[in-house]
């Protein structure tokens, strides 16, 4: 079966875990500090505004503790978001309010984004759909106009940029997650920017326990000849959801192999894009009229065929499916549908995501594109 998504992992990565097994220390250490400033600077940002987690959903329940979201409190989710958003939202006991998407690119745009902001209204969650960003000009000044808090899930977007500045770092926060369907992958992990130094320390701590993040560990302080060193304090309330070095060590191996990761999987996509347009009624996904850079997560076609053409490709070996189905359409998350979303509801009913990762060969590459032409011979 050829995957939609698959690491790219190897005797790198085992050799470096093996250096960490060696070492005795498996927990967070210098290797996950390491992780961190080196993730930072792929994306050309401050290390000291990013903070490694178990994972991006880990880091999307953790911005509603950071931003103190609460009963009252309205929060926007585009339609066809990442289950995650819609879970942490409800535990914080906020209201999530749905807006509409670009059919086609199935990212949020700031006029769906206008249609449903009131005076309840405290941040939106933003997803840049595949690795392709949204229109964050506009939708940082509307939101900015109404002291609206931006939040970018960008766990498709690794290595993604707006006009110069990588998704993720835009807003008020953003995450990534390195799980083991990612292009960068840890196995299980994630990453997040957090634009306000005070509320990145609030992070740090939250994420390990609430103690202060300055205090030593109980051996060091033994070693400094402390008296009673198994005494401790807390700043706040927190939980055990810290990266380590096993994990960080993964993605400092991987880090290494980022740029050509990427670079294969924009050969894959463009050569989709050139050896599809045409045939049938596929539509292609929409060029962007601003500068970009993509990760090329995912390559999704839209067809009025799209349910008889999956079972067709499964039938031939080729895994695909649709990310994400619309939150609206969750048992789970229909009460806060009030309205209708017609754009969710399009992409919903004819959007295909076909396999795109760097461990593809030509022959697979090959086959996808053959097997979708002869789909529509036979029509």
């Amino acid at each position: 079966m050829i995957n939609l998504f698959q690491p790219s992992l190897g005797d790198d990565e085992l050799a470096l875990i093996k250096n960490i097994f060696a070492s005795n220390w498996l927990g967070k250490g210098t290797v996950v500090k390491d992780f961190e400033s080196g993730f930072a600077q792929s994306l050309a940002s401050n290390s000291n505004r990013f903070l490694s987690t178990t994972s991006c959903t880990e880091a999307i329940f953790l911005s509603t503790k950071l931003f103190n979201f609460s009963k009252g409190d309205e929060i926007i989710v585009p339609a066809i978001s990442f289950p995650s958003i819609g879970s942490a939202i409800i535990e914080s006991g906020s209201t999530i309010v749905f807006c509409d998407v670009d059919k086609h690119s199935l990212n949020v745009r700031a006029k769906d984004i206008q249609k449903v902001i009131s005076d309840k209204t405290k941040a939106i969650y933003i997803t840049h759909y595949g690795g392709i960003p949204c229109e964050m000009d506009e939708i940082i000044k509307l939101c900015n106009q109404h002291k609206i808090l931006v939040i970018e899930d960008s766990a498709c977007a690794v290595r993604s940029f707006y006009k110069g500045q990588a998704c993720g770092t835009i807003g008020d926060m953003g995450m990534w997650s390195f799980d083991a369907m990612k292009t960068l992958s840890t196995a299980d992990g994630g990453m997040m920017f957090i634009k306000d130094t005070y509320k990145r320390i609030e992070a740090e701590e939250s994420l390990y326990l609430g103690l202060p993040i300055k205090s030593k560990s109980g051996l060091d302080s033994s070693s400094d000849n402390a008296s009673n060193w198994w005494e401790f304090e807390m700043n706040r309330t927190g939980r055990r959801a810290i990266m380590n070095n096993v994990t960080a060590a993964m993605g400092l191996s991987q880090l290494s192999k980022l740029d050509d990761f990427i670079e294969k999987r924009k050969n894959i996509f463009e050569r989709y894009t050139k050896e599809l347009e045409n045939i049938g009624d596929i539509r292609l996904p929409p060029t962007p009229e601003f500068e970009y850079t993509s990760s090329y997560y995912f390559f999704w076609i839209q067809t009025e065929h799209r349910d008889e053409l999956a079972k067709f490709l499964l039938d031939k070996g080729v895994y695909t499916t649709f990310r994400y189905w619309p939150l609206d359409k969750i048992k789970l998350f229909s009460e806060y549908a009030i309205e209708d979303y017609p754009n969710s509801d399009y992409a919903a009913s004819y959007t295909l995501n076909i396999p795109l990762h760097q461990s593809l060969s030509d022959e697979d590459v090959n086959l996808i594109i053959v097997s979708i032409r002869d789909f529509y011979e036979q029509l």
